[in-house]
């Protein structure tokens, strides 16, 4: 069983591939799986639910383990061009940190950092990010699981080889929650606009 995995063009592919600063904040318009750089269809995807529902596979070019993008999520990518280049552990907190407050304004509760870049709503993680080096330009990927059901990922990735100390070997469904399921109901465009003007000033 083979699954073609396609060349990364996603909207936010054009901050990847540029120079200079960049900020993008969207919406997907349809489901897509989104492989880490160093994962592999056989050993990330469940491929026969892959093929079968026929969703399209991609690459990004940043680390970090296999996600789905639904339109029921945000992806948030944020590029910098710096004079020096400093730890991806520091430009993830900036981020990350940017990203909780502006939820927490927005009346989301028990917000928290865990593992290397997650946000989480108690124990379980709502937003997933991974970064992109190069030279003294660093790429801050992260998608945000506004009100996706978590048994999607059951459904179409296995458990992935690394893992957070706070996941605890749990199963995707047990891990990821939303907003959503948290009892959190956020527009879209509230989201993005405090998104926007926050980041660009971060």
């Amino acid at each position: 069983m083979t699954v073609t995995v396609l060349p990364y063009a996603l909207p936010d592919a054009v901050l990847f591939a540029g120079t200079g600063d960049g900020l993008l904040i969207w919406q997907p318009e349809s489901t897509v799986i989104v492989l880490g750089q160093s994962n592999t269809p056989e050993k990330s995807l469940i491929l026969s639910a892959v093929e079968e529902d026929n969703i399209p596979v991609t690459k990004r070019p940043t680390g970090g383990e296999a996600v789905i993008l639904t339109p029921a999520m945000a992806v948030i990518t944020v590029a910098r061009k710096f004079s020096t280049i400093f730890p991806s552990k520091e430009y993830f907190g900036e981020i990350n940190g940017v990203i909780i407050r502006i939820l927490s304004d927005l009346g989301v509760e028990d917000l928290g950092l865990k593992g290397i870049s997650d946000i989480t709503i108690g124990h379980r993680k709502i937003l997933g990010s991974s970064m992109h080096r190069r030279e003294t330009r660093m790429v801050y990927h992260a998608v945000l699981n506004t009100g996706e059901d978590p048994d999607i990922f059951e459904k179409y990735l296995r458990h992935p080889s690394r893992e957070p100390e706070y996941r605890h070997n749990r199963k995707h469904s047990e891990f990821v929650t939303s907003l959503e399921r948290e009892g959190f109901q956020i527009e879209f465009g509230d989201l993005v606009s405090k998104l926007k003007s926050r980041l660009i000033e971060a």
